[in-house]
């Protein structure tokens, strides 16, 4: 095909199969102007596309008399789509379509003025055509990938992502924190519903990551640094010493048989003690569980001169002299599993926790299941410090069902014992219904609606006295336990902070990693980048280890061989560029470094396409190609409004493409009647709108400009809308510069089905600007 520079060549082809376009316009007309426009060299109207229409567009493009095509009318995707594959055939490239639907714009219904119809359809073509002579040829730029994976965190989560992975035959890094992997869930007693053992599950996983080649597990590690970007980071990993030689140690334990060191279990301590359960030695099995097999030394409790490990190991596996050591490692793609903590009980002062060693919490009791103690009377606080402004001020979706499946389990283990919950509501979603109403018809179990005010020592006995209000039956209720349970919260954990400050990933409010939790999920807003399990929010087992699963297959895109980059990124114009760094500063994704001029440089493998940053450069210095400044202003340029009637005013909307522009669309094709001097123009964003543009469209006569974008929370580039409302300031200056009320440029949030809304809104501001009265630059 010819070079993209070449004189613009435009086929512009009328699609009215059914002629209903023509019934409700005057065509022949339309078609007489459009034909003498420059550039174009073909104009026409098709009632059939199919019928061997093609094949002459396909002898012009081969002669050289076409070299870009504008259709005019109502393609679906899938006829887009076709047409493009067909014509790229012969050479057409397929960013040399331009397509203008009219429709969509209001214009085609049989009964409005037949004139003003056929005049706003000459201008959203001549709108297409002024931006059909600037397109241009596009290639997709090709990324290397480093084909592996760096999943952060070996828990429930982790360990299924990557199992995943290793059986689709991709390399994965697993980088823990402890000595071994299995998470929370490994200290489960039990899973509801099937009541098995949760090891049971976590085994399997590890038994295919044992025999796997693809897995590389780095345990009493963390991470440290992030360089590079998606399908090329450079991770740096810190490993602590474990003291054991991983290659040499075969877990034979004759090491922990001789060490004189007995330590604490930080996950027991807080239980009431079982005299027949020995505590774990200096230097014991990897924990949670023994994945690598090779033994851990805990340093700091070993005598200073002992070496009795070391004189024991048959495999002379035990180094009491290894030191920390660094290492980087290179992905196409991360993915954060880094889990929940427990909620800090001993801030909920009023229950006593740390200060009577029988009251634990929920993932204490869960050891306590394996081998509880004789108890006659065991109580359970739902809520403790869940659903409370001083605490966590959410509710953490899986506490009211671990409580039932726990007071299920002791009743099972003692009959004769009497259980008392306290709650406020008990939520059990879905299939737990079925737990809790098979607890609640369980003898001796008593659902009390009121949490209790206070928890004493009851006597010398070391029971507790708890106290507290039936809110249902209004009685005051008093009881003495020989344990009491509180169902503490899930809370972000400290490995999700480090993640989220090292890697420069957003948190929502409670803390837990932010993503578009409507559309996408699995999303961290940073590219390549992902989030599953606890890390997101409270979930149970099941839904973690789908949400990963989720974040799984996005991340394949970052891994394989070479990645396509649409050719529709961003384009910095150095020869205007000041390097004031905005589009830094306003990039939603952070996509933006200093190349070695110190200029902004869009990272591609990271950019969205959004335009945020087109919308916020003040010298439009920078452009989205295939959507650049120039291609606007001269769809803007088009709108000759002293052809349009006069006693109307003009409204030029920009329409966010996610939502606004289908809430237009809809309203369109149904039977609202969109005002005839309401022209709109889609962007990949309310924010990638510049004020340059604006300005423009005021000074060639349009009365009122309005943005659509997404409501806040929903914005698909994260806080485009609200980057608009930033800029608002700047562009309310420039106004009034030009004597230009602020108020002809407005900014409103418009869903995907306010069909009705845009409507309402359209005809609501031509009456303001009735009221405020022609545009002061209106010929």
């Amino acid at each position: 095909m010819e070079k993209t520079k070449a004189p613009s060549k435009i086929g512009l082809f009328i699609f009215d199969p059914g002629g209903g376009l023509a019934r409700a316009v005057d065509l022949g007309t339309v078609v007489q102007k459009l034909i003498k426009m420059k550039n174009v060299s073909r104009c026409e109207v098709i009632a059939d596309i199919w019928s061997g229409f093609l094949v002459s567009v396909k002898e012009d493009l081969k002669a050289g008399n076409l070299n870009r095509l504008l259709w005019v009318g109502r393609f679906s995707p899938y006829q887009e789509k076709i047409i493009k594959a067909e014509l790229s055939a012969e050479g057409l490239n397929p960013y040399l379509h331009e397509w203008c639907d009219v429709e969509e714009q209001g214009v085609g219904k049989e009964g409005p003025d037949r004139a003003v119809q056929t005049q706003k359809v000459m201008m959203l073509v001549q709108m297409a055509v002024g931006r059909a002579r600037l397109i241009e040829a596009l290639e997709p730029v090709s990324l290397p990938a480093v084909d592996a994976v760096l999943i952060i965190g070996a828990g429930v989560a982790g360990l299924h992502a990557a199992s995943s992975l290793v059986k689709l035959g991709k390399r994965v890094y697993l980088v823990e924190k402890e000595s071994g992997v299995g998470g929370k869930v490994a200290s489960l007693h039990r899973l509801y519903p099937r009541i098995c053992d949760p090891r049971c599950g976590l085994e399997f996983e590890i038994e295919k990551l044992r025999g796997s080649n693809k897995l590389e597990l780095h345990t009493l590690s963390r991470v440290k640094g992030l360089d590079g970007g998606p399908r090329n980071f450079e991770v740096k990993i810190e490993k602590a010493p474990r003291y054991v030689s991983e290659e040499r140690c075969n877990g034979c334990g004759k090491c922990a048989e001789v060490c004189p060191v007995t330590i604490p279990d930080d996950s027991t301590s807080h239980l009431p003690q079982n005299p027949h359960q020995s505590g774990k030695k200096a230097i014991h099995s990897p924990t949670p569980m023994a994945f690598p097999s090779a033994f851990v030394v805990e340093r700091r409790y070993c005598p200073p001169q002992c070496r009795e490990c070391v004189k024991a190991c048959p495999t002379n596996s035990v180094d009491l002299e290894q030191t920390p050591s660094d290492m980087t490692l290179r992905a196409g793609a991360i993915i954060a599993t880094t889990g929940w903590d427990p909620y800090p009980l001993s801030k909920v002062e009023e229950y006593g926790y740390g200060l009577y060693p029988n009251v634990i919490s929920n993932l204490e009791a869960e050891r306590l299941l394996e081998n509880p103690p004789e108890l006659k009377e065991v109580g359970f606080i739902q809520c403790a410090g869940s659903r409370d402004e001083k605490h966590l001020n959410y509710c953490s979706s899986v506490c009211c069902s671990v409580s039932l499946k726990q007071a299920l389990s002791l009743k099972e283990r003692l009959p004769n014992s009497r259980f008392s919950i306290f709650y406020q509501d008990i939520r059990t979603p879905g299939f737990d219904e079925e737990l809790y109403q098979r607890v609640k018809s369980l003898d001796k179990v008593i659902f009390i609606r009121g949490l209790p005010s206070t928890v004493k020592p009851d006597g010398e006995n070391g029971r507790l006295k708890i106290r507290a209000e039936d809110t249902l039956s209004g009685k005051e209720v008093t009881l003495s336990l020989d344990l009491l349970v509180l169902a503490g919260g899930m809370a972000p954990s400290g490995g999700t902070g480090e993640i989220a400050e090292l890697f420069n990933l957003p948190r929502n409010n409670f803390g837990f990693f932010e993503s578009h939790l409507q559309c996408h999920p699995e999303e961290s807003q940073r590219a390549g980048i992902y989030v599953g399990g606890a890390c997101r929010g409270p979930m149970n087992v099941g839904q973690s280890i789908e949400s990963t699963h989720r974040a799984m297959v996005e991340a394949l895109q970052f891994i394989d061989g070479t990645f396509l980059v649409e050719p529709t990124h961003p384009l910095v114009d150095k020869t205007k560029c000041d390097k004031c760094k905005r589009c830094m500063e306003d990039c939603p994704f952070s996509a933006y470094y200093f190349d070695s001029e110190g200029f902004p440089t869009p990272d591609l493998a990271r950019c969205r396409q959004c335009g945020n940053c087109m919308g916020t450069c003040p010298l439009t210095a920078i452009s989205l190609r295939h959507f650049t400044i120039k291609q606007t202003a001269a769809q803007i340029q088009a709108i000759k409004v002293s052809s349009l009637p006069k006693e109307e005013p003009v409204i030029l909307a920009f329409l966010c493409k996610n939502d606004a522009y289908h809430a237009a669309r809809e309203a369109a094709d149904s039977d609202a009647v969109i005002p005839a001097n309401v022209f709109f123009i889609k962007v990949p964003c309310a924010g990638s709108v510049n004020n340059a543009l604006l300005a423009d469209a005021l000074s060639f006569g349009i009365d009122g400009i309005l943005i659509a974008g997404c409501k806040d929370g929903q914005c698909h580039s994260v806080r485009g809308n609200q980057l608009v409302k930033t800029r608002s300031g700047d562009l309310a200056d420039k106004l009034k510069k030009m004597m230009i009320e602020p108020e002809r440029v407005r900014f409103e949030h418009l869903e995907i089905r306010d069909s009705g809304r845009y409507v309402e809104l359209v005809n609501s501001y031509m009456r303001d600007l009735k009221a405020m009265g022609p545009n002061p630059f209106k010929v």
